[in-house]
């Protein structure tokens, strides 16, 4: 009796091994295949959506017609995260945006993720510059975009990002 029941809880193991090595090759080979078909996309988009960005366009894009020399920056702007805040607060923007496509919020005129890596950035800065009355008026146009909102949010009480001058480009 001992050695049948020996028999019977080896026999079970095994079966249990045999299974639990199909499931093993089976999530391994689903892993294989969703990091084959995903890596690169994601690698592309981290490589273009950075997490964290410094924002200093006469530095990045001194070419851009009819934009002074401004030594205000904007350093660390938390880009990934600020995606991810506005969900659910197009109501403070001015530009109009919707929760799956976030980044219409402040890239002007984007409607696809393509519409802001498809091009170099000093271009599509400069083409939404010119759309939006030129470099002389650069200031009002990022001011309208970022600080409108902002103030807006605070009004309402909500977390926000600077509403001064200091608060976002320092000292």
């Amino acid at each position: 009796m001992i050695i049948l029941t020996t028999l019977k809880k080896e026999e079970t193991m095994k079966q249990n091994s045999n299974q639990a090595t199909k499931f093993l090759k089976g999530a391994a080979l689903t892993w294989a295949a969703v990091m084959l078909f995903q890596t690169p996309l994601l690698a592309a988009d981290q490589e273009k959506i950075p997490d964290t960005i410094d924002i200093n366009i006469q530095a990045t894009c001194a070419d851009l017609p009819g934009i002074g020399k401004d030594k205000k920056e904007v350093k660390g702007f938390k880009h990934t995260a600020h995606a991810e805040y506005v969900k659910g607060n197009q109501e403070f923007s001015d530009k109009p945006y919707t929760d799956d496509f976030t980044c219409a919020a402040c890239h002007t005129g984007a409607t696809d993720q393509a519409a802001i890596t498809g091009q170099p950035p000093c271009d599509r800065l400069g083409n939404a510059v010119s759309a939006n009355g030129g470099g002389k008026k650069y200031k009002n146009f990022i001011h309208g975009i970022c600080l409108n909102c902002h103030k807006k949010m605070k009004k309402a009480k909500k977390t926000t990002g600077p509403t001064s001058c200091k608060q976002c480009h320092g000292k």
